[in-house]
């Protein structure tokens, strides 16, 4: 039972905060790339023995290396006397970026693992964070799935009416509406679900015991000061 006590979601929580944190100070790209590939055929063999479908995961990668495939078009060239140049420091720069990355989600995917919204906002609760910062995290992760199922409704009724995004004013006009409308409805929606979480008598704080110890606001100063120490180093 104790080491299943490790492996509940806020643990998992803590420790992807730690591999993530871990991932970004290596340097090194070959170590890197050779991490990508172990994450990834752990990961594969994670699905594989419980069944899971790939698609979903297969989505999700292709969303984020898209922004690495923009991260390559950016970095790979720079402008000198000569005109257009690979720059060497941008594709070195482009590859850390890319296998981090890619590093960094095959741990997310392992550890987050069944983790959806209820138990992800379950798992913050259970951690010694201040108030405010539950609550931002709370509602951020309820406007988030408000916002994934108003886009969602609005896309179906525009097809519905069968709107084709093309060049032109006519497209602009109704996707700039689609975003207005699309805004005010999840803003609508989070403030019924805020007075029905306050109504239930849902509190938005810690569970935790810790932020109870005298100890603990000694460990939140360090903390800070050694965040700011890291961001100014």
């Amino acid at each position: 039972m104790m080491k299943l006590a490790f492996f509940t979601p806020h643990f998992r929580l803590l420790y992807a905060f730690g591999i993530g944190l871990i991932i970004s100070a290596i340097t090194d790209i070959p170590t890197l790339a050779w991490l990508t590939c172990i994450a990834y055929i752990a990961l594969l063999l994670f699905l594989y023995f419980n069944q899971q479908s790939i698609i979903p995961y297969v989505k999700r990668w292709l969303s984020l290396n898209v922004f690495t495939l923009l991260l390559w078009l950016t970095l790979s060239w720079q402008v000198s006397n000569s005109g257009i140049d690979f720059s060497p420091l941008g594709i070195h720069t482009a590859l850390l970026i890319t296998f981090r990355m890619n590093l960094i989600f095959c741990s997310f995917c392992l550890l987050l693992y069944d983790i959806n919204d209820v138990r992800l906002v379950q798992a913050i609760s259970q951690l010694p964070l201040p108030n405010k910062f539950i609550q931002l995290f709370i509602l951020t992760v309820r406007y988030i799935s408000l916002l994934a199922e108003e886009n969602r409704r609005i896309s179906i009724a525009m097809q519905a009416r069968g709107f084709q995004a093309k060049c032109n004013w006519r497209t602009f006009e109704v996707l700039a509406q689609r975003v207005a409308l699309l805004l005010v409805r999840a803003l609508i929606k989070v403030e019924v679900v805020e007075m029905a979480l306050r109504a239930r008598g849902f509190k938005f704080q810690s569970q935790s015991s810790l932020l109870e110890k005298p100890w603990w606001k000694y460990v939140e100063i360090f903390t800070a000061l050694f965040a700011i120490a890291w961001i100014i180093k």
